[in-house]
């Protein structure tokens, strides 16, 4: 996939009816040009899929990680294989690369392909969605996170949370979203931003314990006061989901992450936003 298929990516994304926008697309080719494909049938472009190496592949201390997403197909060209023989290219293209886990989050259509395909069930991701109902005011422990500022406690947390580097990822989002961060003795948390075609999508975010969870993603609301919001919230942090109920969020729909290979362990229960399905 190039530069110049985006508009395509963008008929898909709209036919879905998902959130994503040029910019969610034109990362995904930043962070790992060859890993995104694109079908064709006729000479005609007719579905798309991205992965993404996420752990850095000489870091030495866990195996490499990655994501696959977008696996979008146009609605004139479904029920032909396509959507499985795109998912069997990107995975060949991480095999061959020695990517020990592949990772994805699914929805309830999907699911059935990606299990014929070696993934297994891991846990749920719930979507709320809704206009947040916002009380108090925006704390001073917040502090605002951007490209410029090195912060290695909090990486360090996002890596003992999702066992997974994701520098390179969280950089590439820092540069042109909202991120909070807050330090408090123990209690450490960010929480990002993105914007989409139907919602802001909250995430990532991650938390040290649920007091700094709630502090750090009322902040970041605070920030987007009165827009329409999506929260990718793990089932296992049920802090999280009480919280976004109390805010007046509702569950829109579920997602199933799911692995293949090497499983990890990472700590769904403090992760209060996933960043999307297309990074996890």
């Amino acid at each position: 996939m190039l530069l110049t298929d985006i508009p395509f990516g963008m008929q898909l994304v709209q036919q879905a009816g998902w959130n994503q926008l040029e910019a969610d697309w034109r990362r995904a080719l930043a962070l790992h040009p060859e890993g995104c494909f694109l079908a064709e049938q006729a000479g005609a472009p007719v579905g798309t899929v991205t992965s993404c190496i996420l752990d850095g592949r000489h870091s030495g201390e866990r195996p490499p990680v990655a994501w696959i997403a977008m696996v979008l197909v146009d609605t004139s060209a479904r029920n032909q294989g396509i959507g499985r023989r795109l998912m069997e290219h990107a995975i060949a293209h991480l095999d061959t690369l020695g990517v020990e886990t592949q990772r994805l989050d699914a929805t309830i259509f999907g699911k059935g392909l990606y299990e014929k395909l070696g993934f297994q069930e891991e846990y749920e991701v719930v979507r709320m969605k809704g206009i947040p109902k916002m009380q108090g005011s925006l704390g001073d422990e917040a502090m605002p996170w951007t490209r410029e500022t090195s912060i290695p406690a909090i990486l360090d947390l996002d890596f003992r949370v999702t066992a997974t580097h994701r520098q390179a990822f969280l950089h590439s989002l820092l540069g042109s979203n909202t991120f909070y961060y807050s330090m408090f003795e123990d209690e450490l948390a960010y929480a990002g931003s993105r914007r989409g075609r139907n919602a802001v999508q909250l995430g990532p975010a991650v938390a040290s314990t649920p007091e700094a969870g709630r502090q750090i993603c009322d902040a970041m609301l605070h920030h987007f006061n009165g827009l329409p919001v999506f929260i990718d919230i793990p089932v296992p942090n049920k802090a999280a989901l009480r919280w976004a109920k109390s805010i007046g969020l509702e569950e829109q729909r579920r997602f199933i992450r799911m692995y293949r290979g090497k499983k990890i362990n990472d700590k769904p229960e403090l992760i209060w936003a996933s960043s999307g399905p297309e990074k996890g």
